[in-house]
Order: C-alpha cells, then structure tokens, then sequence
C-alpha cells in the first residue's frame, strides 16, 4: 500500500549524518504548495546546528504559500494548513487566539474531516461532525474555525458557497446571572483574607490576593486587566481617585505578558474609584514591591502574574461554600450594582463593553422585585371601597366597560 504524501507545507522526519571532522548535514523531505515533495538540506559544524538552521529553512518554506491552488479535489486538512499559515501572518490574530484555533481543530475538526476533500464536504457532513462535539463551547468554536477555512475556499471558487453558514449555530442557553449579596461578599472577603495570612511553615502565600479581589469588586475590572494595571495609571491623590484601563496580562505558551492590547477600543477606559478599592491600591502601593515596568499587582519575581495562578489561589481560598464563585462574579456584581443606580450604559461603560445588549444579558442580576407600577392602573377608576363594600345584587343593565 502506497505510503500517504505528506500535508501541502509540511516536512518529514529530520535526518542527519556526519560528513567529515566539524561537518554535518541535516535534511528532511518537503512537500511544497504546489504538491510536489522536494528534499531540503542544511548544514553545520554540529549535527544541531546543522538541524537547527534546517528548521529555520522549512519555517521559512512553510510561511512563503505563494500562488498555491486550493481545488474541490483538496482534503480538509490541506485546506487547514494553509489557512493557519496564513492567519499566522495577519497582526489582528493574537498568537494565543491561534493556538486555541489549533487545539479546536487538532482534537476535534482534524479526526472527524481531515481526509475529506471540500467537494465533498456538505453541510450535512460539516453538521454531523459538529453535532458530535459534545460542549457547546467548543462546538461554537470549531464552527468559526471552519466557517474562515471555507471562506479561505469559497475565495479560490474550490466550493461554490460556504457550507458551514447553513450548519445549526448551537447556542448554550443561558443561566441565571448570580451576584454576591451583602452577607456573601462578607463571608467571602473574610476566607480570602484567613487564606492569604495562613501557611505560617511553607511558602507565603499572595498577601495582597484580598486588595486584587477588592480592586476588581470596585472596579469591574477583568482578571486580566487588573493584573495588568501600572502604576502610572493609577491617581490615588485625584479628586476623585481614578486609574487608567491601558493594557491586560495573557497567559500564552506556559508564562504570563502583559500587553497593551484590548478586547475592545471600549477597553481603554478611565475609572472613578470607591474607598474601599482606593484603600487596597494604598496599601499595596505600601508594599512596594519590585516589578517590571511598574505592575500594581505583580509575581513573586517582580514579573507579569499568570492569571491561571490567581484563579488557582482563589479556588484554594474559596472553599466549598463559594463553590459558584469565579472572577467574573466580581464583575457580574460590580455591573448589577451600577445598573441599579445609573443604568445598564453607565454599566457597559464601566465594564468596557462596546454595547449594552452583552451587559444586559451576561452581567446584570435581574431584579427580583418588580417596579413600581401603580400608575398604569390609575385609567381604571376603580373605587377606594373594597370589594366588601360593592353592591353584589345583579343589575338590570351592564356598565359600559368602554367607558372606563
């Protein structure tokens, strides 16, 4: 049985070999976009170096598609290759939104569609392969990453329209927005604060982990963006206190970076402060601790903190009791509190959201108590007197409803 080519942009095993004293060759077996496999060699006065500056050769190979023909006779993950090459060139995409596009396809759209050729890929095939992703989430995501791949397609005319547009678009439905009452934020405030004095005999734990949460609880702030806050953003002696929302930290490829990017131009936003949140960034300006480019709320080291750690001490401080609690919940109550008081467009201001129907729907407890109504009844003229009251013996003549 005839050994299977190799994916358009790919390369094969490296081979090395030693060709005299300080001199060896590393070479692999390439199959370029235009479908042919073509032998690429480098060499070296090492056999790592020489592999080293072979793999920066079929990097190289791999970035440059040149005119490369995308045809119904092309399988999925043919398709696939060249469009994350692609995208790996555009600023737009961050690098860890196209790692997260290739653990979706790679876990998920590769096994069920990889060996499908696009003329064959029906919306009833692409549906079926969707349908068996079992999280909603995922499913939603997998169905993004194929819906740009078959655009990729549908631009080389190899499909005649983008099938994964007719594919149901699964919606999760949508829980019941829960925020912290009065008597919970105090239970809550209190474990975070015994947790971060305890463990007297192993390692400190985060001192400061209660002033970030009520940083966060006074702000509206993303995990990200309160790790990513500086201090020449913060204006504690301002009338009133502010900070400056300028940039979040991501957690990419096992360690953490803090960057100036934001979801949203509606990230970047300036926001008053209560007490009780200008009080933690005192003392933690009292702290005065070492960080790169002036973090307010820095790692151990002095380098931008991983928000995975955060959420990881937060679980461990939680407990059982606030099983429900994650830092979106901050978030979610700072919304809801705005919203009472101001309305839900002071609320998407201050969560940074560029409209209002997401704040609405993800951010906001609906209020348990109806408003006060009374006076669309004021048009029915019914009496004070009371039911007791009203006469019970039938009449002649019914009153005249439209009347009233």
């Amino acid at each position: 049985m005839p050994r299977s080519p190799l994916p358009l942009g790919t390369y094969g095993k490296i081979k090395r070999a030693q060709l005299g004293p300080g001199r060896w060759r590393a070479r692999a077996q390439f199959r370029d976009w235009d479908g042919k496999t073509r032998q690429v060699e480098r060499f070296g006065t090492t056999g790592n170096k020489a592999e080293d500056a072979l793999k920066e050769a079929l990097r190289d190979r791999q970035r440059d598609t040149g005119t490369v023909e995308i045809t119904g006779d092309t399988r999925i993950r043919d398709l696939a290759t060249v469009w994350f090459t692609a995208i790996a060139k555009e600023d737009s995409r961050r690098p860890q939104t196209i790692a997260n596009y290739r653990r979706t396809y790679d876990k998920h759209i590769e096994p069920a569609l990889g060996e499908v050729r696009l003329c064959e890929a029906s919306v009833g095939v692409i549906e079926r392969a969707l349908s068996a992703i079992d999280k909603h989430a995922t499913a939603k995501q997998a169905r993004v990453v194929l819906t740009a791949m078959f655009g990729l397609a549908a631009r080389h005319d190899a499909v005649p329209h983008n099938p994964v547009r007719d594919t149901t678009a699964r919606r999760s439905k949508r829980g019941q927005v829960r925020v912290f009452t009065p008597e919970e934020l105090r239970g809550y405030r209190a474990l975070i604060a015994g947790w971060s004095q305890g463990n007297q005999y192993g390692p400190p734990r985060a001192a400061d982990l209660p002033d970030l949460v009520d940083v966060m609880l006074g702000t509206g702030l993303r995990i990200g963006e309160v790790l990513g806050l500086v201090w020449p953003a913060v204006e504690l002696d301002a009338e009133p206190p502010r900070l400056t929302v300028a940039g979040q930290v991501i957690a990419y490829g096992g360690r953490a970076t803090r960057e100036a990017y934001l979801k949203s131009e509606a990230g970047h936003r300036t926001l008053t402060l209560p007490y009780f949140a200008a009080e933690a960034l005192q003392r933690q300006h009292e702290r005065n601790l070492p960080s790169e480019g002036g973090l307010v709320f820095p790692s151990h080291r002095g380098t931008p903190r991983s928000p995975h750690n955060v959420r990881r001490q937060l679980r461990a401080a939680r407990g059982d009791q606030f099983e429900w609690v994650t830092p979106h919940t901050f978030r979610k109550t700072t919304a809801t509190l705005i919203e009472r008081d101001f309305g839900v467009g002071a609320a998407t201001a201050q969560l940074g959201h560029s409209g209002e129907r997401v704040t609405r729907e993800h951010y906001i407890q609906r209020a348990a108590v109806a408003p006060d109504v009374r006076r669309a009844f004021e048009p029915l003229l019914i009496e004070k007197r009371g039911l007791n009251s009203v006469d019970l013996e039938p009449t002649k003549t019914r009153p005249d409803l439209k009347a009233v």
